[in-house]
């Protein structure tokens, strides 16, 4: 009988020093002691390197505040995940790792200029309407508004499917709406438990990424989520959305990316 592969991931924030060569020298002879693969990913550059590889990882021109992760594969995945979770610590931002269940709490090191609420939905059984509802349900209670508001924030999100479907491709759907119903931007994070139907000819989805935007909407507002939206034709930053069943590293990517977008403009 074939034993499953062990993988491990070890998210973390690049620190202010970067990552020189003695940093990835260190981590390459860590990395050699277990019987394991560890890949270098940069989400935030979208690319990889092979730990043993430190001039690769080198090239690949990291920079402080780079969202990476370290994956690890292999018969000492576990043990090697132990060890590399200290040494992501002791040279950045540790977001989650070890034997650490739950991401570090995102208000610690992402900083956005709005008010704003995430919203959770891990291996959902709903359907599509279903999932809407979910999140007019969710942003209504937020908001302390009364049913007929649940509604109306339905309704719009309904609407603007029957307009366009907002499936991105690549297994991610984008449902959004500008609405004066809302005071603060919302955020619905959802993975699905089966590959859903979003009525669209781009596929189905496994990562739902639902956005309310108050209106008239501010300029950090506009500049974020057009930037993020023109991310999710990506297929790389997609598939990191899928690949982490973690909703709690997704809401890490979904808000490092908003405050990248809004650090580079």
């Amino acid at each position: 009988m074939t034993m499953p592969t062990i993988s491990r991931r070890i998210t973390f924030l690049i620190g202010e020093e970067g990552l020189p060569a003695w940093k990835l020298n260190r981590l390459k002879t860590l990395a050699g002691l277990f019987r394991s693969v560890t890949v270098f990913c940069n989400l935030s550059q979208r690319n990889a390197a092979n730990a043993e590889q430190p001039i690769r990882i080198l090239s690949l021109s990291s920079r402080p505040n780079d969202l990476c992760q370290l994956l690890i594969e292999g018969n000492d995945a576990e043990l090697a995940a132990m060890v590399l979770t200290d040494f992501a610590a002791e040279h950045g931002v540790l977001v989650c790792g070890g034997k650490r269940a739950k991401a570090t709490p995102t208000s610690t090191f992402i900083s956005l200029p709005f008010s704003y609420q995430v919203y959770q939905a891990p291996q959902s059984n709903l359907d599509k309407h279903a999932l809407l509802a979910e999140f007019a349900l969710r942003v209504a209670q937020n908001e302390h508004n009364e049913e007929s508001t649940q509604e109306a924030l339905f309704n719009a999100l309904y609407s603007r499917e029957n307009v366009s479907s907002t499936c991105m491709g690549n297994g991610v759907a984008l449902p959004h709406v500008m609405t004066p119903l809302v005071s603060q931007i919302h955020i619905f994070i959802a993975s699905t438990a089966q590959p859903l139907d979003w009525l669209s000819k781009r596929g189905e989805v496994t990562r739902v990424i639902g956005v309310m935007l108050p209106k008239p909407p501010v300029r950090e507002h506009i500049v974020a989520f057009s930037t993020f939206s023109q991310q999710l034709l990506d297929k790389t930053f997609c598939r990191y959305l899928e690949e982490n069943t973690s909703l709690d590293i997704v809401e890490t990517i979904v808000l490092h990316s908003l405050e990248t977008a809004l650090t580079n403009h």
